[in-house]
């Protein structure tokens, strides 16, 4: 399999790659069940010859619902999978059919179910806020129902216009798009309506039940390293960082030659490598403790006092807020969360 291939390749050249426990797995950024259930257990199981997936306390998989069938999920559960996210978007077949979605409201309900009743208690979905044509009551209808299913976490992403999908196409013939406004509304509605069942925003994007928060996720944004497998992925070790080229063709001919995939690789100075893992926690809701990064990551001591002065001048602007010796952002200042973290950076 393509995947292990490249991880022998990186391993030849980066040693440090098995440095540290596997504590998580997620397969996504795609359809994974493209693969088919054959296929799913070949890769398992060149993955397991290189890699303790033992220890793996959570595997996630991301599914559409049209791909998440009874012969997926029951492969799924054989190789080791305890984690399922399904690629919802809406509940209203009008809004899917807009995006150019292959599954219908109800499709998408059936496909929760399939998984839950696989045995995958940790289910989640997502969806897509301010999408246009949707009303503030077509919205809560939405949360509602998504709330009805016995889900465990739910991601709620704002709207982003990719080009080349379906909705794009009709934006530039003149659809109109919801304003910032009418997109923050909807995110506000969407923190309300599901905290009234238990749901916590541990992230911005991100509510789950207690005890359900994604793991792969808050490793990442803790500032841990992770490593990405197959074209596009994302991957960041020690000070390196690296993606791979999106394009299949030229992934599948490097690795037919033992040569490591093309992409965009970097490697980042002491100081700027430890800010940036640092600062990604202050897009949880558990935030950032300035004086404990510092003891963390020795090359932040400079940082530290200056940091503190500038989350306490955000403060006086509604930005950040301050519990204890931690500093997290507040609901205005999760708006402007990527400019916080370019300024502190």
């Amino acid at each position: 399999m393509l995947p292990a291939r490249e991880y022998d390749c990186r391993r030849a050249l980066l040693p440090e790659i098995d440095n540290g426990p596997l504590r998580t797995l997620y397969m996504g950024g795609g359809t994974p069940a493209m693969l088919g259930c054959e296929g799913l257990k070949r890769l398992a199981d060149a993955l397991a010859t290189r890699l303790p997936l033992g220890a793996v306390e959570e595997w996630t998989v991301e599914l559409n619902p049209a791909s998440a069938s009874d012969s997926i999920l029951k492969a799924l559960a054989a190789i080791g999978v305890n984690r399922i996210s399904i690629g919802v978007q809406s509940f209203d077949d009008a809004t899917l059919a807009r995006m150019g979605r292959r599954h219908d409201a109800q499709a998408a309900s059936a496909a929760v179910k399939r998984a839950q009743d696989a045995g995958f208690e940790n289910t989640g979905i997502d969806l897509i806020a301010g999408l246009p044509g949707v009303s503030p009551a077509l919205w809560q209808e939405t949360l509602e129902h998504a709330m009805s299913l016995s889900l465990k976490h739910l991601s709620v992403y704002a709207l982003t216009l990719e080009p080349g999908t379906p909705l794009a196409v009709q934006v530039a013939a003149g659809l109109e798009l919801p304003d910032d406004e009418a997109q923050l509304a909807a995110l506000t509605q969407a923190e309300r309506a599901l905290a009234q069942t238990g749901f916590t925003r541990y992230e911005i994007s991100n509510y789950a039940l207690p005890g359900f928060e994604c793991r792969h996720n808050l490793a990442v944004w803790r500032g841990h390293d992770y490593l990405g497998l197959g074209p596009a992925a994302a991957s960041r070790i020690g000070r390196s960082r690296w993606t791979n080229s999106e394009d299949l063709e030229e992934y599948i001919h490097a690795l037919s030659r033992d040569s490591l995939p093309p992409g965009e690789h970097d490697t980042l100075g002491a100081a700027e490598d430890a800010a940036e893992r640092a600062l990604f926690a202050l897009r949880l809701h558990e935030g950032v403790d300035p004086a404990a990064d510092a003891l963390r990551f020795p090359a932040l001591s400079a940082q530290a006092e200056l940091w503190e002065r500038r989350l306490d001048e955000l403060a006086a602007q509604g930005i950040t807020e301050r519990g204890g010796r931690r500093w997290r952002l507040t609901a205005r200042g999760r708006e402007v969360c990527d400019a916080v973290l370019r300024e502190l950076v």
